[in-house]
């Protein structure tokens, strides 16, 4: 599973929740990024790009406004993948009460982040992976309504995962 954390520049919140996590969870890939580029040039911290969010299964993001700002770029097409932690501003890097609030918020999300994931058409791939199982055994138990299937396998769906591809580059904006 790939998993994206983004804040505005990648100095503290989504950094630490990289490190932290990666260390936590070596069986998960992690990457972090900022969003704004006038904050990353600064900072010389890693930008967002939209082959990152591709890449990611899940988008975790430390407030609503880096929603919109993924959405300004490239639309709704990621909005699937993407989980407000909630987070604000006022921590450094590492912060013992940062990494008690990114905890508190994992935890909370679990559940509700397996399955929202599953019901939506562009997370299949992930719920594949996530369940180490094929198209044909995934769709034996679940349906997208959340009424599991009683099917055997000759009568399940045969379920393709969709083909995430980038259909145009954008210019990144800096921030107002």
């Amino acid at each position: 599973m790939n998993i994206l954390f983004l804040c505005t520049s990648n100095l503290n919140r989504s950094k630490t929740a990289e490190k932290h996590f990666a260390t936590k969870e070596p069986h998960i890939h992690f990457r972090s990024a900022g969003l704004s580029k006038k904050e990353c040039k600064r900072n010389g911290t890693i930008l967002c790009t939209e082959e990152m969010l591709v890449w990611a299964d899940l988008i975790y993001v430390m407030e609503a406004e880096h929603i919109r700002r993924i959405e300004e770029y490239t639309g709704t097409k990621y909005r699937d993948k993407i989980l407000n932690l909630d987070i604000p501003d006022v921590y450094q890097y590492f912060d013992h009460e940062l990494i008690e609030q990114l905890e508190a918020r994992r935890k909370e999300m679990q559940f509700e982040e397996l399955f929202a994931r599953i019901e939506t058409p562009t997370s299949h791939v992930s719920a594949l992976r996530l369940f180490q199982v094929s198209g044909k055994e995934l769709a034996k138990t679940f349906k997208p309504n959340g009424i599991y299937n009683e099917q055997n396998d000759t009568d399940a769906p045969n379920i393709h995962p969709t083909n995430s591809s980038l259909t145009q580059d954008k210019p990144d904006k800096e921030s107002q």
